[in-house]
């Protein structure tokens, strides 16, 4: 075989070897042809002549950024500390390429941005409950910003902004520790007015049980057996039952006044001896 046959289809095999890429389907390729954009290359085996073309892989597969935490300041003054994740997907490779140097970083930075706009405007409570507001108006005003609306050369980013998650919000530590203060004065005086309104219920209740032991002397008999009862149950407890028969009326004890019987009585014993 000629030398220079051979020699031509080498060259021809490695140029089709050199040639030829694959595209995965997850991927779309910018293409340049001297250096200017000759169109997106699909996926497949495609053609890439060497030292003429050049190209860019472009994934179009849903990514993700996440914004580091970042103090901003509310409306009425307080410093939040806020953190999130956006979530977007290529829908035009060729502007992703064309248009935008260093796509994260410039989202990034656009959407951290924004957040810090959004949060100006909200207060402290309106912060911590409206996530999902917050998040919806990141969205819309990164989608505005990306599409490029006002600009007189308009140059989108080629991208579409599916979704934003708040993950945290922190209150400052002294906000925090204010807060929880404020939290336990509000138990604490919800607990005192049960309290006191078990307390009234309760003297209720013995004022109506006062009338009946008052009208019943049985009643209070078995109210004082059922205590005595109740007492002797607990343990490590020394309990001593004096009758009521050793009280008079006026609840005083009657024993101290036998005992002065029984030192008179020994006094006439002793005058009676003394006489004999």
């Amino acid at each position: 075989m000629d030398p220079i046959t051979i020699t031509i289809g080498i060259i021809v095999l490695l140029f089709l070897i050199f040639s030829l890429k694959v595209i995965y389907q997850y991927e779309r390729g910018v293409r340049f042809t001297f250096g200017k954009y000759a169109g997106v290359i699909m996926p497949g085996l495609r053609l890439v002549i060497p030292i003429i073309q050049t190209y860019r892989r472009v994934d179009i597969r849903q990514r993700t950024i996440e914004l580091p935490p970042q103090e901003v300041m509310t409306k009425d003054q307080v410093n939040l500390k806020i953190d999130g994740v956006v979530f977007y997907h290529i829908v035009e490779p060729e502007k992703v390429i064309l248009n935008v140097e260093d796509l994260q970083s410039q989202l990034e930075a656009k959407a951290s941005s924004e957040l810090k706009e959004i949060i100006g405007n909200k207060t402290m409570k309106e912060s911590l409950s409206d996530r999902i507001d917050i998040a919806k108006k990141l969205i819309s005003m990164l989608n505005e910003a990306i599409e490029d609306k006002h600009a007189k050369d308009k140059k989108d980013w080629g991208i579409e902004v599916k979704g934003v998650q708040i993950n945290n919000i922190e209150l400052p530590k002294e906000l925090i520790r204010a807060m929880s203060k404020q939290a336990e004065a509000v138990q604490e005086k919800e607990a005192r007015i049960t309290k006191a309104d078990g307390e009234f219920q309760a003297s209720k209740k013995f004022h109506e049980a006062a009338k009946v032991f008052d009208n019943s002397s049985a009643a209070l008999r078995l109210r004082e057996l059922q205590t005595f009862q109740e007492i002797g149950t607990e343990k490590n407890t020394l309990m001593m039952v004096i009758p009521s028969s050793m009280a008079n009326g006026d609840g005083k004890w009657t024993l101290p006044l036998g005992i002065d019987e029984l030192k008179k009585q020994e006094q006439r014993d002793r005058k009676e001896k003394a006489s004999k």
